[in-house]
């Protein structure tokens, strides 16, 4: 049964309810992707996907002015209770599923994170965030790699896919786009997710071991140069192509 207008999905529910335990358990590695896309941000973002902010906070704090956005009533409310009291914040409702999209003023940069991989027709997806940019505005996206490693965690998180760095750039490239640099990110992941999602077919993350891959990540920033081989995601940056 769909859920009625104003209501939290059954997936909806689990992810917001992880999104706040893992924002606790996970502060270094978010601080760590933002740091990792921050060179490439521009001056006038859209976040795609904000949740509850957990990457918002980062994205306010540079005093630029940014959009945060959701597809949920709920979502934009906890954000708007978190972040209104900034004169750089707006706040939009935005479903990826309904075209055209608009958020109401100019951005240069769309930050998307974690959530293409929740879109049925991602393609589409991505045609229509190239379609609020202008020319040379930029994407920075955050997929999770490797299809084969597809299991019960990404059931649970209602992902569609997991991606390839080919499958990814072609979509990338079809929407529009031109791939600027592609690069795997978090290698040290890889055997808990195997272990959680493919072997226990876990539904949901154990609290335990993201406590203790934040407890690590000082330890994998400085081992990152083996990024060069693995990543359990991918983060991607791209430009609106040039007509």
């Amino acid at each position: 049964m769909q859920p009625s207008p104003g209501e939290l999905s059954a997936t909806d529910r689990v992810l917001i309810d992880e999104l706040r335990a893992l924002e606790e358990t996970m502060e270094r590695n978010y601080r760590w992707v933002f740091e990792v896309i921050a060179p490439f941000l521009g001056r006038s973002l859209l976040e795609v996907g904000s949740g509850v902010g957990v990457m918002s906070q980062y994205l306010v704090a540079r005093g630029s002015p940014v959009i945060l956005s959701d597809h949920h009533p709920v979502y934009v409310e906890h954000l708007r209770v978190r972040f209104g009291g900034h004169a750089n914040v707006s706040l939009q409702i935005l479903d990826l599923d309904v075209q055209p999209y608009d958020v109401g003023r100019a951005i240069d940069t769309v930050v998307c994170l974690n959530v293409l991989e929740h879109m049925a027709d991602d393609r589409r997806v991505l045609r229509g965030l190239a379609e609020l940019l202008p020319a040379g505005g930029r994407l920075a996206l955050q997929v999770p790699q490797y299809p084969a490693l597809f299991g019960s965690l990404d059931a649970s998180y209602g992902h569609f896919r997991r991606y390839g760095r080919r499958g990814l750039e072609h979509c990338l490239t079809g929407a529009g786009f031109s791939v600027v640099e592609m690069r795997n990110f978090n290698p040290l992941a890889i055997p808990g997710w195997i272990v959680s999602g493919k072997l226990l077919r876990s539904r949901r993350l154990d609290p335990r071991l993201t406590r203790l891959f934040n407890a690590i990540v000082p330890i994998a920033r400085r081992l990152d140069f083996l990024s060069r081989f693995a990543g359990l995601a991918l983060i991607a940056f791209a430009e609106r192509r040039r007509e």
